[in-house]
């Protein structure tokens, strides 16, 4: 999809919400977008679906289908909250960008679209805590380097954690979870069963950081970590899939100067590799009875599972 955020962001400011009409955005996609308004509302708008099943809407954001003539249907999403209004573009132009090579583009423009609001329904309207702060930071710092690695396209394209994935990265010859713990940290947190239940081999990355209220060379904050991501990514859509992807993990960018003073400061790094003998819990191996399991991993006792440390 050749159109950036920006650009439908200024497509959308060109629209009086007055004149009543709408705009094609998506020329080279399979549905038929189109931008406008709904009263004072922005509105987006997807023609001549083929109305398949029941879709959620959120006090923030209403959905239904529209019957329109000679028996079209569209499926239209109407922003209730002009506050949010930066906020429904990007989520707008990631429901395009999802689905543009899709087989059945309209089934996963509506899981797509379930799965924003899932995430927005869990997002608070401040700063987020430090220990969220912390875990993006840690999948960030993970991002940097393996931008060394593999293309561009695909490292954004597998940074699927934010989206709401049990796994934080998944690539096409490995998957990856990534970990933040304290500075002195003897232990970490595995949060379900699902977080290491592959059954192909993958990594656990596991990030040393503490906060700290002095800045150095190993001391970094969230903006700052944003904007250097962001620096080294060269395509468009990488940029503007990093920030749809940073807004469902709950980042705002209004709010980037409260986050500045919000410092950590990184030590060490472990990677562990993840086989059918590392020690965990998943599904498999738990009675059925337990529908999910919270647990802790000693980091002494995996040593023979680490393949990295510095």
């Amino acid at each position: 999809m050749s159109i950036t955020i920006e650009e439908l962001q200024k497509k959308w400011d060109r629209i009086s919400p007055y004149s009543g009409g709408f705009f094609l955005v998506s020329d080279d996609h399979p549905l038929s977008f189109h931008i406008g308004y709904c009263g004072e509302n922005m509105c987006f708008v997807v023609l001549n679906v083929e109305k398949k099943e029941e879709i959620i809407s959120s006090k923030a954001i209403s959905t239904n289908y529209i019957h329109m003539g000679n028996n079209n249907i569209a499926l239209q999403f109407v922003l209730n909250y002009n506050s949010l209004k930066e906020l429904f573009v990007k989520l707008c132009w990631d429901l395009m960008d999802s689905t543009k090579t899709s087989q059945d583009p309209l089934k996963d423009l509506l899981l797509r679209f379930r799965n924003w609001i899932i995430l927005l329904q869990k997002r608070g309207d401040g700063v987020l805590a430090s220990s969220t702060q912390k875990g993006i930071i840690a999948e960030l710092l993970f991002l940097q380097e393996v931008l060394n690695v593999y293309a561009e396209d695909e490292v954004i394209d597998a940074w699927v954690g934010p989206e709401g994935s049990d796994q934080d990265f998944i690539f096409s010859d490995k998957w990856v979870e990534i970990k933040s713990v304290t500075i002195a940290a003897t232990t970490f947190t595995i949060s379900s069963l699902q977080q290491l239940d592959r059954d192909d081999d993958g990594e656990l990355v596991v990030y040393f950081l503490d906060r700290t209220t002095s800045k150095g060379l190993k001391t970094v904050s969230l903006p700052e970590i944003i904007n250097g991501t962001k620096q080294m990514l060269r395509k468009k859509r990488s940029k503007d899939l990093l920030e749809c992807k940073l807004t469902m993990c709950g980042y705002d960018n209004k709010l980037a100067e409260q986050y500045q003073n919000i410092r950590f400061r990184f030590a060490k790094k472990h990677i562990y590799k993840i086989t059918e003998l590392f020690p965990r819990l998943i599904r498999d191996n738990v009675p059925d009875a337990v529908h999910n399991a919270i647990y802790e991993l000693e980091i002494n006792a995996i040593k023979k599972f680490l393949i990295q440390e510095n």
